[in-house]
């Protein structure tokens, strides 16, 4: 999903990929999406919107991780351990934050 924030003339003014105040909730297929982002030329916001994507992408990649280790399909030492490092530390992180929910649920389904 993708939110959508309009202008006084209905125009599509902003986009981001969390739910915000004043923002509605689109499909990332829609064409006037994918048309503002074309009509706006605007290279700082296809990086802006890329780098925001990378970033969430991180959490789903770890997420996956935890499933092929869950699921005994790869070993955690399999991984090299400086990846092995970043990733009990990024878990340390999140957990003394109060903050330990996956992306992905037990039933390997989407958790929106």
């Amino acid at each position: 999903m993708i939110y959508v924030n309009r202008d006084e003339n209905g125009k599509i003014a902003d986009i981001d990929f969390s739910e915000k105040p004043g923002y509605e909730k689109y499909s990332i297929f829609n064409d006037e999406i994918k048309q503002f982002i074309i009509d706006s030329n605007n290279e700082d916001l296809i990086k802006m919107t890329m780098m925001k994507l990378d970033l969430e992408m991180v959490r789903v990649t770890e997420d996956i991780i935890e499933i092929l280790i869950e699921k005994e399909i790869m070993l955690f030492t399999d991984l090299p351990e400086a990846v092995q490092n970043k990733l009990m530390f990024k878990r340390f992180l999140r957990e003394s934050l109060g903050n330990d929910s996956k992306i992905f649920v037990n039933d390997d389904e989407i958790e929106l």
